[in-house]
Protein backbone atom coordinates (compact mmCIF):
# COMPACT_ATOMS: atom_id res chain seq x y z
CA UNK A 1 0.00 0.00 0.00
CA UNK A 2 2.63 2.30 0.87
CA UNK A 3 2.60 5.50 2.20
CA UNK A 4 -0.54 7.98 1.97
CA UNK A 5 -2.01 10.74 3.91
CA UNK A 6 -5.47 12.19 4.47
CA UNK A 7 -6.10 15.16 6.02
CA UNK A 8 -8.85 17.58 7.97
CA UNK A 9 -8.86 20.72 9.33
CA UNK A 10 -5.14 21.18 9.39
CA UNK A 11 -5.07 17.54 11.69
CA UNK A 12 -3.28 15.20 9.06
CA UNK A 13 -2.91 10.75 9.25
CA UNK A 14 0.25 9.70 7.60
CA UNK A 15 -0.22 5.61 6.98
CA UNK A 16 2.62 3.11 5.80
CA UNK A 17 1.67 -0.01 5.27
CA UNK A 18 4.42 -2.78 4.39
CA UNK A 19 6.67 -0.24 5.25
CA UNK A 20 10.36 -0.29 3.33
CA UNK A 21 13.54 1.15 3.66
CA UNK A 22 12.35 4.17 1.40
CA UNK A 23 9.11 4.63 3.46
CA UNK A 24 11.11 4.98 6.78
CA UNK A 25 13.84 7.57 5.03
CA UNK A 26 11.26 9.56 3.77
CA UNK A 27 9.02 9.82 7.13
CA UNK A 28 12.40 10.58 8.75
CA UNK A 29 12.80 13.63 6.63
CA UNK A 30 9.48 14.51 7.05
CA UNK A 31 9.12 13.94 10.82
CA UNK A 32 12.14 14.88 13.01
CA UNK A 33 11.21 11.91 15.41
CA UNK A 34 14.05 10.36 17.40
CA UNK A 35 16.32 8.26 15.40
CA UNK A 36 15.38 5.28 18.28
CA UNK A 37 12.25 4.73 17.68
CA UNK A 38 12.97 4.47 13.92
CA UNK A 39 15.24 1.88 14.97
CA UNK A 40 12.42 0.05 16.83
CA UNK A 41 10.46 0.34 13.84
CA UNK A 42 13.54 -1.19 11.40
CA UNK A 43 14.16 -3.83 14.24
CA UNK A 44 10.45 -4.92 14.59
CA UNK A 45 10.65 -4.67 18.12
CA UNK A 46 8.77 -7.47 19.91
CA UNK A 47 8.12 -5.06 23.20
CA UNK A 48 4.63 -3.18 23.60
CA UNK A 49 5.70 0.03 25.18
CA UNK A 50 5.09 3.54 25.13
CA UNK A 51 7.89 6.46 24.80
CA UNK A 52 6.56 10.03 25.87
CA UNK A 53 8.85 13.12 24.33
CA UNK A 54 8.25 16.38 24.54
CA UNK A 55 6.26 17.10 21.25
CA UNK A 56 5.28 13.86 20.64
CA UNK A 57 4.56 9.87 21.54
CA UNK A 58 6.04 7.05 20.21
CA UNK A 59 4.13 3.77 20.47
CA UNK A 60 4.43 -0.47 19.82
CA UNK A 61 1.23 -1.32 19.62
CA UNK A 62 0.43 -5.33 19.58
CA UNK A 63 -2.91 -6.71 17.17
CA UNK A 64 -3.95 -9.83 17.80
CA UNK A 65 -3.83 -11.92 14.41
CA UNK A 66 -4.46 -15.30 13.23
CA UNK A 67 -1.71 -17.05 11.18
CA UNK A 68 -3.89 -17.91 7.51
CA UNK A 69 -1.27 -21.00 7.26
CA UNK A 70 -0.50 -22.09 11.17
CA UNK A 71 -3.56 -20.86 12.57
CA UNK A 72 -1.50 -19.66 15.06
CA UNK A 73 -1.84 -16.57 17.29
CA UNK A 74 0.25 -13.85 17.17
CA UNK A 75 1.01 -9.97 17.20
CA UNK A 76 1.35 -7.98 14.61
CA UNK A 77 3.40 -4.64 15.17
CA UNK A 78 1.77 -1.18 14.84
CA UNK A 79 3.92 1.76 15.28
CA UNK A 80 2.34 5.36 15.96
CA UNK A 81 3.77 8.95 16.41
CA UNK A 82 0.92 10.90 17.78
CA UNK A 83 1.91 14.69 18.27
CA UNK A 84 -0.32 17.77 17.86
CA UNK A 85 -0.78 17.83 14.16
CA UNK A 86 0.02 14.58 12.69
CA UNK A 87 -0.71 11.03 13.94
CA UNK A 88 1.80 8.48 11.71
CA UNK A 89 0.89 4.74 11.99
CA UNK A 90 3.29 2.23 10.28
CA UNK A 91 2.96 -1.70 9.64
CA UNK A 92 4.91 -3.88 8.41
CA UNK A 93 2.51 -6.23 6.88
CA UNK A 94 -0.60 -5.50 5.91
CA UNK A 95 -3.67 -5.03 8.63
CA UNK A 96 -6.90 -4.99 6.79
CA UNK A 97 -8.78 -3.75 9.42
CA UNK A 98 -6.50 -0.75 9.44
CA UNK A 99 -6.01 -0.43 5.68
CA UNK A 100 -9.71 -0.54 5.86
CA UNK A 101 -10.34 2.70 7.85
CA UNK A 102 -7.72 4.77 6.27
CA UNK A 103 -9.24 4.23 2.53
CA UNK A 104 -12.98 4.86 4.22
CA UNK A 105 -11.29 7.94 5.37
CA UNK A 106 -9.90 8.46 2.02
CA UNK A 107 -13.24 8.60 0.19
CA UNK A 108 -15.28 10.15 2.88
CA UNK A 109 -15.08 13.55 3.19
CA UNK A 110 -17.65 14.12 6.63
CA UNK A 111 -15.63 10.83 8.03
CA UNK A 112 -12.64 12.17 7.59
CA UNK A 113 -14.12 15.41 9.26
CA UNK A 114 -15.17 13.86 12.04
CA UNK A 115 -12.25 12.29 12.75
CA UNK A 116 -9.39 13.95 11.93
CA UNK A 117 -11.51 17.49 13.12
CA UNK A 118 -11.23 16.39 16.80
CA UNK A 119 -8.02 16.17 17.25
CA UNK A 120 -4.78 13.35 16.65
CA UNK A 121 -5.81 11.78 20.10
CA UNK A 122 -9.10 11.00 19.25
CA UNK A 123 -8.10 9.91 15.55
CA UNK A 124 -5.49 7.78 17.38
CA UNK A 125 -8.23 6.53 19.59
CA UNK A 126 -10.65 5.67 16.34
CA UNK A 127 -7.65 3.67 15.06
CA UNK A 128 -6.96 1.76 18.06
CA UNK A 129 -10.78 1.31 18.56
CA UNK A 130 -11.30 -0.40 15.27
CA UNK A 131 -7.90 -2.72 15.46
CA UNK A 132 -8.71 -4.32 19.41
CA UNK A 133 -12.43 -4.65 18.91
CA UNK A 134 -11.21 -7.50 15.35
CA UNK A 135 -9.76 -8.89 18.43
CA UNK A 136 -13.29 -10.29 19.66
CA UNK A 137 -13.72 -11.91 15.96
CA UNK A 138 -10.24 -13.72 17.39
CA UNK A 139 -12.14 -14.68 20.48
CA UNK A 140 -14.82 -15.77 18.80
CA UNK A 141 -12.89 -17.90 16.34
CA UNK A 142 -11.20 -19.54 19.58
CA UNK A 143 -14.48 -19.80 21.57
CA UNK A 144 -15.96 -22.05 17.94
CA UNK A 145 -12.28 -24.51 18.76
CA UNK A 146 -13.28 -24.97 21.97
CA UNK A 147 -16.99 -26.18 21.31
CA UNK A 148 -15.50 -28.35 18.53
CA UNK A 149 -13.12 -29.82 20.81
CA UNK A 150 -15.56 -30.29 23.61
CA UNK A 151 -17.90 -31.89 21.33
CA UNK A 152 -14.80 -34.10 19.70
CA UNK A 153 -14.24 -34.99 23.41
CA UNK A 154 -17.73 -36.44 24.18
CA UNK A 155 -18.09 -38.24 21.18
CA UNK A 156 -13.83 -39.52 21.25
CA UNK A 157 -13.71 -39.79 17.14
CA UNK A 158 -10.83 -37.28 16.94
CA UNK A 159 -7.49 -38.77 16.71
CA UNK A 160 -5.62 -36.11 16.69
CA UNK A 161 -7.49 -34.53 19.64
CA UNK A 162 -4.44 -34.21 21.69
CA UNK A 163 -2.68 -31.95 19.34
CA UNK A 164 -5.42 -29.94 18.71
CA UNK A 165 -6.12 -29.49 22.14
CA UNK A 166 -2.55 -28.27 22.12
CA UNK A 167 -2.75 -25.76 20.03
CA UNK A 168 -6.03 -24.18 21.54
CA UNK A 169 -4.62 -24.33 24.75
CA UNK A 170 -1.30 -21.91 22.72
CA UNK A 171 -4.02 -19.85 21.33
CA UNK A 172 -5.47 -18.64 24.35
CA UNK A 173 -2.19 -18.29 26.00
CA UNK A 174 -0.65 -16.39 23.71
CA UNK A 175 -3.47 -14.16 23.16
CA UNK A 176 -3.34 -13.34 26.78
CA UNK A 177 0.19 -12.46 26.44
CA UNK A 178 -0.23 -9.91 23.39
CA UNK A 179 -3.56 -8.13 24.94
CA UNK A 180 -1.61 -7.81 28.69
CA UNK A 181 1.01 -5.11 27.65
CA UNK A 182 -1.68 -2.72 25.63
CA UNK A 183 -4.29 -3.06 28.15
CA UNK A 184 -0.97 -1.40 30.13
CA UNK A 185 -0.16 1.30 27.71
CA UNK A 186 -3.88 2.25 27.46
CA UNK A 187 -3.42 2.78 31.52
CA UNK A 188 -0.29 4.90 31.02
CA UNK A 189 -1.94 6.91 28.16
CA UNK A 190 -4.82 7.64 30.46
CA UNK A 191 -2.65 9.33 32.90
CA UNK A 192 0.13 11.15 30.69
CA UNK A 193 -0.45 15.15 30.67
CA UNK A 194 0.37 16.56 26.93
CA UNK A 195 -1.12 19.40 25.53
CA UNK A 196 -2.38 17.47 22.39
CA UNK A 197 -4.09 15.22 24.59
CA UNK A 198 -7.03 16.93 25.84
CA UNK A 199 -8.90 15.39 29.18
CA UNK A 200 -12.19 14.87 27.23
CA UNK A 201 -10.26 11.97 25.44
CA UNK A 202 -9.35 10.14 28.11
CA UNK A 203 -12.91 8.78 28.10
CA UNK A 204 -12.78 7.50 24.88
CA UNK A 205 -8.84 5.36 25.14
CA UNK A 206 -11.12 4.19 28.57
CA UNK A 207 -13.73 2.75 26.33
CA UNK A 208 -10.74 1.09 23.89
CA UNK A 209 -9.33 -0.31 27.31
CA UNK A 210 -12.76 -2.17 28.65
CA UNK A 211 -12.56 -3.46 25.04
CA UNK A 212 -9.67 -5.37 25.86
CA UNK A 213 -10.48 -5.88 29.14
CA UNK A 214 -13.24 -7.64 27.68
CA UNK A 215 -11.36 -9.89 25.73
CA UNK A 216 -9.15 -10.59 28.61
CA UNK A 217 -12.10 -11.89 30.58
CA UNK A 218 -13.53 -14.18 27.45
CA UNK A 219 -10.13 -15.70 27.15
CA UNK A 220 -9.34 -15.81 30.61
CA UNK A 221 -12.53 -18.09 30.45
CA UNK A 222 -11.63 -19.85 27.71
CA UNK A 223 -8.15 -21.22 29.46
CA UNK A 224 -10.40 -22.51 32.58
CA UNK A 225 -12.42 -24.07 29.88
CA UNK A 226 -9.03 -25.48 27.88
CA UNK A 227 -7.70 -26.73 30.75
CA UNK A 228 -10.52 -28.52 32.44
CA UNK A 229 -10.47 -30.19 28.79
CA UNK A 230 -7.03 -30.57 28.95
CA UNK A 231 -7.78 -33.10 32.26
CA UNK A 232 -10.94 -34.58 30.78
CA UNK A 233 -8.57 -35.86 27.81
CA UNK A 234 -5.62 -37.20 29.97
CA UNK A 235 -8.54 -39.04 32.22
CA UNK A 236 -10.17 -40.83 29.18
CA UNK A 237 -6.70 -42.00 27.41
CA UNK A 238 -5.58 -43.30 30.92
CA UNK A 239 -9.00 -45.19 31.14
CA UNK A 240 -8.49 -46.38 27.45
CA UNK A 241 -4.75 -47.15 28.30
CA UNK A 242 -5.99 -49.10 31.29
CA UNK A 243 -8.73 -50.67 29.31
CA UNK A 244 -5.76 -52.15 27.02
CA UNK A 245 -3.36 -53.28 29.63
CA UNK A 246 -6.47 -55.20 30.83
CA UNK A 247 -7.21 -56.80 27.19
CA UNK A 248 -3.62 -57.98 27.03
CA UNK A 249 -3.41 -59.40 30.85
CA UNK A 250 -6.10 -61.60 29.72
CA UNK A 251 -4.88 -62.66 26.80
CA UNK A 252 -1.82 -63.32 28.49
CA UNK A 253 -3.78 -65.69 31.10
CA UNK A 254 -5.92 -67.36 28.23
CA UNK A 255 -2.50 -68.51 27.21
CA UNK A 256 -1.70 -69.62 30.61
CA UNK A 257 -3.56 -73.21 30.14
CA UNK A 258 -2.07 -74.26 27.24
CA UNK A 259 1.20 -73.22 28.04
CA UNK A 260 1.45 -75.72 31.12
CA UNK A 261 -0.48 -78.60 29.01
CA UNK A 262 1.95 -77.98 26.44
CA UNK A 263 4.93 -78.01 29.04
CA UNK A 264 3.90 -81.06 31.25
CA UNK A 265 3.34 -83.43 27.70
CA UNK A 266 6.33 -81.53 26.01
CA UNK A 267 8.30 -83.89 28.67
CA UNK A 268 7.77 -87.12 27.39
CA UNK A 269 6.71 -89.18 30.44
CA UNK A 270 4.14 -92.36 29.82
CA UNK A 271 2.35 -91.79 33.22
CA UNK A 272 0.60 -88.48 31.63
CA UNK A 273 -3.23 -89.13 30.88
CA UNK A 274 -3.62 -89.89 27.50
CA UNK A 275 -0.33 -89.83 26.93
CA UNK A 276 -1.20 -92.36 23.80
CA UNK A 277 -4.16 -90.35 22.37
CA UNK A 278 -2.69 -87.01 21.04
CA UNK A 279 -6.10 -85.87 19.74
CA UNK A 280 -7.53 -85.78 22.75
CA UNK A 281 -4.52 -83.67 24.33
CA UNK A 282 -4.87 -81.31 21.25
CA UNK A 283 -8.70 -81.11 22.04
CA UNK A 284 -8.17 -79.93 25.90
CA UNK A 285 -5.25 -77.27 24.19
CA UNK A 286 -7.64 -75.89 22.12
CA UNK A 287 -10.72 -75.78 24.43
CA UNK A 288 -8.64 -74.45 27.04
CA UNK A 289 -7.71 -71.40 24.85
CA UNK A 290 -11.06 -70.47 23.63
CA UNK A 291 -12.59 -71.03 26.91
CA UNK A 292 -10.14 -68.56 27.97
CA UNK A 293 -10.58 -66.16 25.13
CA UNK A 294 -14.35 -66.11 25.34
CA UNK A 295 -14.15 -65.32 29.03
CA UNK A 296 -11.56 -62.36 28.03
CA UNK A 297 -14.24 -60.91 25.61
CA UNK A 298 -16.99 -61.41 28.01
CA UNK A 299 -15.20 -59.36 30.79
CA UNK A 300 -14.39 -56.67 28.34
CA UNK A 301 -17.45 -56.30 26.01
CA UNK A 302 -19.90 -56.10 29.70
CA UNK A 303 -21.72 -53.15 30.29
CA UNK A 304 -19.82 -50.11 31.72
CA UNK A 305 -21.88 -48.68 34.47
Amino acid sequence: MGSNVVEAKGVLWHHISQASESDLEGLQKDFRFHHLDYDDIRAESPISKMDPYKHYVFFVFHIPTIHKDTGHVYGEEVYMFLSKDALVTVTHVEIPVLNELFERMQRSTKLRASVLGNGTAFAMHRVLADLFRDSMRIVGQLTQETHRLEDAIEKRHDKKLTVDLAHARRNVLFLRHVIDPQRSILTSLANLKRTFIPLNVHVYFDDVHDVLDTVWLSVDNLKLIIDGLFDVNEALLSHKTNEIVTVLTIVSVAFMFPTLLGSFYGMNVPWLPWYDSPKIVYTLYATGFVGMLVLALVIVKRPRS
